[in-house]
Formats: C-alpha cells, structure tokens, sequence
C-alpha cells in the first residue's frame, strides 16, 4: 500500500518557514494523506491518541528540517 502525505508549506517574513495547518484544512477537507491503492484521501490524525501510519514520524522528519532551514537547528 503507498500513501503520499501531502504538507502545506508558508514561508512567513520574521518567523520562517512552518507547516500552515489552517490551509491544509480548508484545502484538504478529506485528509491530507492520499491512498493511492483506494483512492480515498485519509486524516494524520485518526483519534483517540491515535496516528495513521509513519504521520509522526514523516512531520517530525519535516519540522526538523523546516527548523534547519530558520536556523534554529
């Protein structure tokens, strides 16, 4: 099964570069994480303290390397 995770990226002058969780949601009503065997897009977030799939791990991989980029890492 492939899933592509999809992230919105804002650059904004004075903070830097973030993932902009408000755009994700209106541009991404179904999730932001698209299953190419079903075809359906599915949430990071599923609930109850509980993550699809690599979603931590792939955003914690990104805020790193967002941090990096604002030097802050």
């Amino acid at each position: 099964m492939t899933k592509e995770h999809h992230y919105v990226i804002v650059y904004r002058e004075g903070t830097g570069w973030d993932i902009d969780i408000d755009t994700e949601e209106s541009a991404f009503p179904d999730g932001t994480i698209y299953n190419t065997e079903t075809k359906d897009w599915e949430y990071g977030y599923l609930g109850e303290g509980e993550y699809n799939k690599d979603e931590q791990a792939i955003t914690e991989q990104l805020s790193k390397a967002l941090r990096q980029m604002n030097g802050e890492d």
